[in-house]
């Protein structure tokens, strides 16, 4: 029997370009993508690349991709930025599809700030539910779908593992790109001190589930700034090196 093989792709903001050069090695050496789950910019780039993006030029795209471009201040409604510009990017990136439209079966997390329930996003609107996703707390806008308020799934859970078996996955490999428990500098701004205190949650919840994958790929992006676009070529050719690397294992573990 043919396996079939998920691929989760975790949370890590502008780290997670990193993604791009995993999918194009998976591409590359004929490694089947039968499923495809992400949180945050994981959630992004796996949507895109569930929509019909193609990840060659989505490199070209995000290798001059300057995120102050979508930056649409408001110190209101719960976050810096309205998310409006970034969405509408969203919906034009993904020809406003739909999950269920995608090449393979998809999914993505989010939180809903008012239950603190993660939500699984594996139907409708595409660009909305990566909306959802990526709405790092402060930082964004909580984003409202049908009533709701959702928060970025990274939150609780940086890569969702258990997502991609329940839509079918009989091996999940995971892609992390978030911080490994590092020690950081110090944090210059409100910004730096919610994204750090964010990552020492995250990083002990994940401790505990990371065991639920089969692999893990992990590219060397922590040094990067994540919250800027300038290293993006940078992101993706670690995520390249990192699958490369794990090829043999990759292919052992399909059989």
């Amino acid at each position: 029997m043919t396996k079939k093989v998920g691929l989760a792709l975790g949370s890590g903001a502008a780290r997670g370009f990193a993604h791009i050069g995993v999918i194009q090695v998976f591409l590359e050496n004929n490694i089947p993508i039968d499923v495809v789950t992400g949180c945050s910019m994981g959630a992004l780039i796996g949507g895109l690349y569930v929509s019909g993006v193609d990840m060659y030029y989505l490199q070209r795209y995000a290798e001059k991709f300057d995120m102050r471009q979508y930056y649409d201040i408001s110190m209101r409604n719960g976050g810096l930025i309205k998310g409006r510009r970034i969405e509408e990017l969203l919906r034009l990136l993904t020809k406003n599809t739909t999950i269920e439209q995608g090449i393979v079966p998809y999914g993505c997390t989010a939180v809903d700030v008012c239950t603190g329930e993660i939500v699984e996003f594996t139907k409708g609107v595409m660009y909305q539910a990566i909306r959802a996703s990526i709405s790092i707390p402060g930082v964004f806008t909580p984003y409202d779908i049908d009533g709701r308020l959702y928060i970025d799934g990274g939150v609780l859970e940086r890569i969702p593992l258990g997502t991609a078996r329940e839509l079918g996955a009989d091996v999940v490999i995971a892609v992390d790109v978030a911080e490994r428990g590092q020690v950081r500098p110090k944090p210059k701004n409100i910004i730096d001190t919610m994204r750090d205190t964010m990552a020492i949650t995250d990083w002990v919840i994940w401790q505990q589930k990371e065991k639920e994958a089969d692999l893990m790929i992990i590219p060397d992006v922590y040094e990067i700034d994540p919250l800027t676009s300038k290293d993006a070529a940078k992101c993706m050719e670690r995520g390249r090196m990192a699958a490369e690397k794990l090829l043999p294992e990759i292919k052992e573990l399909i059989q």
